[in-house]
């Protein structure tokens, strides 16, 4: 009977041993699982902070361009407006001439 006992006992003495075991490897998957996690959720961050500058920076290229072509295109109707104003200046000055003329006439 007590040798019955006593291998009742070592069966439960190694169950319990098991049972801690698989309770280490549980513990140890967990943490695994985490650092996983925390190191994929990172790199999805580090990912997502790359594509965001990338198209900041192509957004404000886009916005220089566009700000260059309107200065360009603002400076030529600029000069386009000064050439014609020195080529027909004589010409508006006589019709504002003729103007004033016929008003007081």
């Amino acid at each position: 009977m007590e040798k019955v006992i006593g291998l009742l006992f070592d069966i439960e003495k190694k169950a319990n041993q098991i049972i801690e075991r698989a309770n280490d490897e549980k513990s140890e998957l967990l943490e695994e699982n985490e650092k996983a996690i925390a190191k994929m959720e990172a790199d999805i961050a580090a990912e997502n902070n790359a594509k965001v500058n990338q198209l900041l920076a192509q957004a404000e290229q886009e916005i220089e361009e566009e700000k260059q072509q309107l200065l360009e295109y603002s400076n030529k109707q600029l000069s386009d407006l000064e050439a014609a104003y020195r080529r027909d200046r004589a010409g508006l000055v006589e019709k504002v001439f003729q103007s004033i003329i016929r008003c007081e006439a």
